[in-house]
C-alpha cells in the first residue's frame, strides 16, 4: 500500500501550462516526465475536438509537457489544405498552454504518396514523389505538428521535472518512426526497405541515455484484430513490422510501445518483456477489438475515443487510458523488472 500511495499522491498535482505548484506536505515530489499519447486524431470532427478539449484539462491539472500523436493525423488523404481545420484549429488550446506536440506519419497522411526510388532512402520529405496529391512536405514543414528538423522520423528526450523545475536528465527519451517505408503490408518501398531509418534508430536507442525508451509508431506491431463490413474485413497486427522492428527493440532494450491505426484501446501483456499499447481512437469512431489472448480482456472492447496520460519516474512507469468525458478506462504501474501490472484507482490519474 505504501507505493500505492506515494503514487496517487505523485499523481494528483496541479499546474497550468506544464508548471506544477509547490508540493504539499506529504505529497511526492519525485523528479517526473509526463506526456500524453494519443492516435489517429486527424478528423476534425467533434469526436476529434472532444478528445483534444480533455487533453487540454488534463495539461491543466497536471504538468504535462509533451503531446505526441500516432499517426494519421489528418484524414483522408494528408491533404495540406486541411492540417488547419483537422489539426491546428482543435490543437490550439493545447498548444496554447505551451505544450508541445510531435507527430509521426500514418498511412492516411501519406496515403496518395509514392516512394520516390532515391535510395538510400532519405530521412526528409524527399523518400516519397511530391505532387498535388503527396504533400508530405506541408507536414513535416508545419512547426506545430513538431517532426523535429523537418525529419520523418527522430526522438525527443523528456528531463525529469519535480516541483522545483525542470533539470537536465532525461527520464523518458521517446523514438518516433515512420512506418510507412518499414517492413510493413502499407509499405511505399517497393524494393527492399528503410535501411537508414533502421539503422538510426538502433544506434539511436544504444546510446540513449534515458531511464526509460519509448517507441512511438502508427502501425501495430501485436494488436487485437478488428473487423468491419460485417465481419467481412479484418484487420489486427503485423507480422513484417514486427519481424523488422521487434529483434532492435529487445537488443537495445525498449521498454513500452504506443501505437495507433486500430481505432480502440487495447492494454497487451508484455511481449517478451516489453509493453505495448494501442491508442487509435483519437478522433475516428471507436470500433471494437475482437478477444485476444494477448491483450488484457476488457468488457467494452476498447470501444471509446480516448487518449494516454503517462507519467514516469526513475522507478515506474504509470499510465491512464482517458476517455472523452474525462472518465478514467484503465491505469496501471510497473516498475521495470515487473512481469505484471499493478492496478491503480482511478483518482490516481489528473483530472478536474
Amino acid at each position: 500500500m505504501g507505493t500505492l500511495r506515494t503514487i496517487l499522491a505523485g499523481l494528483l498535482v496541479a499546474g497550468a501550462g506544464g508548471a506544477a505548484p509547490p508540493a504539499a506536505p506529504g505529497q511526492d515530489s519525485a523528479p517526473a516526465a509526463h506526456f500524453i499519447l494519443v492516435g489517429d486524431t486527424g478528423t476534425g470532427d467533434k469526436r476529434a475536438r472532444r478528445v483534444a478539449a480533455e487533453i487540454r484539462r488534463t495539461a491543466e491539472h497536471a504538468p504535462v509537457s509533451h503531446v505526441f500523436l500516432l499517426g494519421d493525423n489528418v484524414y483522408e488523404h494528408g491533404e495540406a489544405r486541411f492540417i488547419g481545420s483537422r489539426f491546428l484549429s482543435v490543437y490550439r488550446g493545447v498548444l496554447d498552454l505551451g505544450v508541445r506536440i510531435h507527430a509521426a506519419l500514418g498511412n492516411h497522411d501519406v496515403e496518395r504518396c509514392k516512394e520516390s526510388g532515391l535510395r538510400p532512402v532519405p530521412r526528409d520529405e524527399t523518400a516519397y514523389a511530391l505532387s498535388r496529391d503527396c504533400e508530405v512536405d506541408a507536414h513535416l514543414a508545419t512547426p506545430e505538428f513538431g517532426y523535429r528538423d523537418g525529419l520523418r522520423y527522430y526522438s525527443i528526450e523528456i528531463p525529469e521535472k519535480s516541483a522545483a523545475g525542470s533539470r537536465g536528465n532525461p527520464l523518458v527519451e521517446v523514438f518516433v518512426l515512420d512506418v510507412n517505408t518499414l517492413a510493413s503490408e502499407k509499405t511505399k518501398v517497393e524494393d527492399g526497405t528503410d535501411e537508414p531509418q533502421l539503422r538510426w534508430l538502433a544506434e539511436a536507442l544504444r546510446v540513449s541515455r534515458a531511464r526509460w525508451k519509448v517507441v512511438a509508431v502508427h502501425d501495430p506491431l501485436y494488436s487485437p484484430t478488428r473487423c468491419h463490413w460485417f465481419g467481412l474485413i479484418c484487420r489486427g497486427d503485423d507480422a513484417d513490422l514486427r519481424s523488422e522492428l521487434e529483434p532492435i527493440f529487445l537488443e537495445h532494450g525498449v521498454d513500452v510501445v504506443f501505437q495507433g491505426h486500430q481505432h480502440f484501446y487495447a492494454r497487451l501483456k508484455p511481449q517478451r518483456g516489453i509493453r505495448y499499447f494501442v491508442t487509435g481512437a483519437g478522433g475516428k469512431k471507436a470500433d471494437s477489438a475482437r478477444g485476444d489472448r494477448r491483450a488484457v480482456r476488457r468488457e467494452d472492447r476498447g470501444a471509446f475515443n480516448h487518449f494516454m496520460y503517462v507519467r514516469a519516474t526513475g522507478d515506474r512507469f504509470t499510465y491512464c487510458a482517458i476517455d472523452a468525458d474525462g472518465k478514467i478506462r484503465d491505469s496501471g504501474s510497473f516498475a521495470r523488472d515487473d512481469a505484471t501490472d499493478e492496478e491503480l484507482e482511478a483518482e490516481a490519474c489528473p483530472g478536474p
